[in-house]
Formats: C-alpha cells, structure tokens, sequence
C-alpha cells in the first residue's frame, strides 16, 4: 500500500510539473510577436512608376496606392540583404493631407535622433482617396512591399498616425494584430472592443491625446486608458493645453521621466 501511495503521489506530481510546464509554454506562445506574412499579389507588387531621389525611393502600383520609402544610406543598395533586419515605420495621414504628410511625418522618421537608436526603413503611404478606409488592402500593399525588400525586418514594424490615420493605424493593429509591434497614435479617436483589445495585447502602443481637442477626446480618451491598462509597454498621454496635435519625437512622457525617444528605443531594441 505505501509503494502504491508513493506512485500515486509521483504520479499526481508529474502530472502537475506536465500542466504548469504546458501553461507556461502557451502563455510564451500567446505573448510572442508573430512574424507578419501575406500573400503575393502582383496589383500590389509591381510599379507602374517610380523614381529615386537619392534620400526616398517613390513607387505607385497598379492597385491605385503610391508612396515613399526610405532606406538608410548604407543599405539603399543592399535592399535583398536578409541580415539587415531594419525596423519598418509606417506613417499614416490625416484626412486630405497625403501631401504634406512625408514633409511632417516621414522627415521626422528619418532624423538622427531616431536613426542613431536603430536604423530604420520608413514608409509614407498614402491613401488613394482622401484618406485611409481599407485595412485588407493596406495589409497587402505591406506584405508585396515587405517582398521587395528583404532587409526589413517582419517582427518589428512600427505604424504610425494622426487624426484619421491614427484612427486607421490602430483599426488596422485589431484587423491584423501580427502586423504591427509597436503603434504610435497622435489624436486618434477609434474606440475597440475589449475583445479587440486582447487581441492587440502584445502591440506596445503610445497613445496622444489633448483635452482640447473637442469631439476628438471625448472619443479617445478610453482608448487609450485601456491600451495602457491591458497592452505590453504602452503609454498614455492625455495635455492639457495642446489640440489637435500629432506624437513628436522630443516628446515627454507626462507622469515619468522618460521620453517618446526612451519608449521607441524599448521597441527597437
């Protein structure tokens, strides 16, 4: 009887060890980034014009999107090197401002204040109306690009938006949560459901917002206390003075010490 109480025992604790060690390793699962794929799709893929101007790479394709790409100096002719692994940003305009936006966002993106944490590639996309709409389209048009150049690294892309491009950017981190590991909002006003949020659980989010900003905040003020409460590293900011205003790079994060550039380098690195 003792023998059988002593295996019995053995048995119940092996058994224990086996399901925290199974819990464990889905919990590793559930909280790693996941490498974003999509298939081929030659309307997204091939350009139907293009040109170099030595600092942006400008493509349009056949599916109706144009935009700029910028790779750092010393891989402009190295864009197939696998080993690169740059960083991807993804900036996403405001209604009607497509035309402004590399002047404001990607000329941000590509300062040495960023580029000496990581270099980074940097995309500046615009939409093919007046503004963004389409998350599966989108999807795509990453994914052909992502083909095209294999330096960037999948496992660390990085949107970012303001206005209606950062109510797009994080529609699009709930479509496609393997997409983005990290998104940057400036006055963004979608509101997800919490089954959405769990969704994005592993995307780390830095979220901007004014109390100025009428009809703006009184959207996306939740948002981003819920992002902070349930998503990794993410941080919410709601000003005081400011108004309709986009995330800067010298930015400060209100209740710490760090700043915007200290949380960009948490993601990058």
């Amino acid at each position: 009887m003792k023998k059988y109480n002593i295996w019995k025992k053995t048995g119940i604790s092996a058994a224990g060890f086996v399901i925290i060690l199974l819990a464990v390793l889905l919990f590793v699962k559930a909280n790693s980034h996941k490498e974003f794929s999509v298939p081929f799709d030659a309307d997204y893929y091939w350009t139907t014009k293009t040109f170099d101007d030595s600092v942006w790479f400008y493509e349009t394709v056949a599916a109706g999107f144009e935009y700029y790409l910028y790779i750092p100096p010393q891989f402009r002719k190295d864009r197939h090197n696998e080993n690169a692994r740059l960083p991807l940003i993804v900036t996403f305009h405001g209604s009607n401002d497509k035309y402004s936006s590399r002047g404001r966002f990607g000329r941000m993106f590509i300062d040495k204040k960023i580029q000496d944490i990581k270099n980074c590639a940097v995309l500046v996309l615009h939409s093919r109306g007046d503004y963004f709409t389409d998350c599966y389209d989108v999807c795509l048009l990453i994914g052909n690009l992502l083909s095209k150049n294999e330096c960037i690294d999948r496992k660390c892309i990085i949107g970012f938006g303001h206005s209606q491009g950062a109510e797009f950017v994080v529609k699009l981190a709930c479509y496609k949560p393997s997409l983005f590991k990290a998104v940057i909002s400036g006055s963004g006003y979608y509101q997800p459901s919490m089954r959405e949020v769990l969704r994005v659980r592993n995307v780390n989010f830095y979220w901007k917002i004014s109390k100025y900003d009428k009809g703006i905040y009184e959207q996306g003020y939740k948002t981003g206390r819920k992002l902070k409460r349930f998503c990794k590293n993410s941080v919410n900011i709601e000003l005081e003075s400011r108004e309709h205003c986009w995330v800067e790079i010298d930015d400060k994060i209100s209740d710490s010490d760090l700043s915007f550039l200290d949380w960009f380098r948490s993601v990058v690195e």
